[in-house]
């Protein structure tokens, strides 16, 4: 990291550059100093990571845990501002050691969700010998959601829906084990692990019944079991971003071969995918090598994979990304007949990862399910 003073008017040229270029990828957006870059979406969770990145390498200035808050990433004038600030305050004794960016970057957007009204908690697992960590939102308790990601996806990536219920519906945002901040003993979580801490969250805070449980790829998985479990307790299983694979072992494969390379990976889950700066590279690298996304499926996960979604009761939704290459279109249509009771729904223009990408439109299609398709049980 550099030490250097910027004047402040270059300080918002170069802001405004960098998100373009490397946000954006644009060469002129029509981005200004006053654009609401979280009002309207060009600030997400991935975008932090490089842009705190790039203003600690360019102004030379650490950005603690404090400083990042709605107020000051609300626009390109509120950035500069902050720069300028830190500048002036920032000495070499107080600059903070830097910390694992996929740990940092956790931080950074749970500190912005948080300043929204959305609440963090951690649930000790004395059986499993660690915590759980979640996000709620609270609102009508005729039914609450429960968010399951996908495997190395945190919490805070169902942040734009959490917001979107905030003081409408009452909701959890669950991290898996392994990654970050949830953790047990064995730093080698599998499903079975997952499934259990979820069900010790789900029994034991009172989260108000019936659930609708909402499994972003792998944590599918997860919702899949708990609705078999625990059926008179679920109003219906969402499945976003996954299928019956009807050959685990090669599809483990492919999927190890893509986490082989950040950048293959990212263009094969998402649409449109984000750009690749460096700071992105270090936080995809340290969640694909976490020990936790290669156990997911270890003792006997792949004859689970087979098996989760028999005899499943409840009312099941499935949305899936017309651009999504992780998972097999053949692989959605094929889950979709092999359960009963189930709807299926495309997004366009979305890839692996509706609950990122499509956050709204896949909202839409879960309450429109709940209030016209839910009736369907068996």
């Amino acid at each position: 990291m550099t030490s250097t003073t910027v004047n402040y008017t270059e300080v918002q040229a170069e802001l405004i550059t960098f998100i373009n270029k490397e946000i954006l990828e644009s060469e002129d957006s029509g981005l200004d100093i006053d654009t609401p870059l979280l009002a309207i979406g060009i600030l997400d969770s991935l975008a932090m990571v490089s842009l705190i990145a790039k203003i600690e390498d360019t102004f030379g200035v650490r950005v603690p845990d404090d400083a990042v808050t709605p107020d000051n990433f609300q626009s390109v004038a509120a950035i500069a501002q902050m720069v300028d600030l830190r500048q002036q305050t920032n000495t070499e004794s107080s600059i903070e050691s830097p910390k694992d960016p996929y740990i940092k970057s956790l931080t950074d957007s749970l500190k912005m969700l948080e300043s929204t009204g959305i609440t963090r908690h951690k649930l000790d697992l004395p059986q499993q010998q660690g915590e759980l960590h979640y996000l709620q939102v609270t609102g009508n308790t005729d039914y609450s959601y429960v968010f399951l990601p996908g495997v190395g996806n945190p919490s805070s990536s169902w942040g734009n829906i959490l917001q979107i219920l905030n003081g409408e519906q009452t909701a959890i945002a669950i991290d898996l084990l392994g990654f970050g901040l949830s953790s047990i003993d064995n730093d080698s979580p599998n499903y079975a692990d997952n499934i259990q801490a979820v069900l010790t969250l789900l029994e034991t805070q009172e989260i108000p019944q019936p659930w609708v449980l909402v499994g972003s790829s792998a944590g599918a998985i997860i919702g899949a079991e708990i609705s078999r479990l625990k059926p008179q307790l679920v109003k219906a299983l969402v499945i976003t971003g996954f299928g019956f694979i009807q050959n685990p072992t090669t599809w483990w494969e492919y999927l190890m071969d893509l986490s082989e390379s950040p950048q293959k990976f990212m263009e094969a889950a998402y649409y449109r995918s984000p750009k690749l700066t460096k700071s992105l590279r270090l936080l995809i690298d340290g969640v694909l090598s976490r020990p936790a996304y290669q156990s997911f499926l270890n003792e006997g996960g792949f004859e689970f994979m087979q098996s989760c979604f028999e005899d499943i009761k409840v009312p099941t939704l499935i949305v899936a990304g017309e651009e999504d290459q992780i998972i097999p279109k053949v692989d959605v249509i094929k889950l979709s007949e092999k359960m009963p009771n189930v709807k299926l729904d495309w997004l366009a223009r979305c890839g692996h990862f509706p609950p990122s990408e499509q956050p709204q439109e896949l909202l839409f299609l879960i309450e429109n399910f709940l209030k016209h398709d839910c009736f369907l049980s068996s």
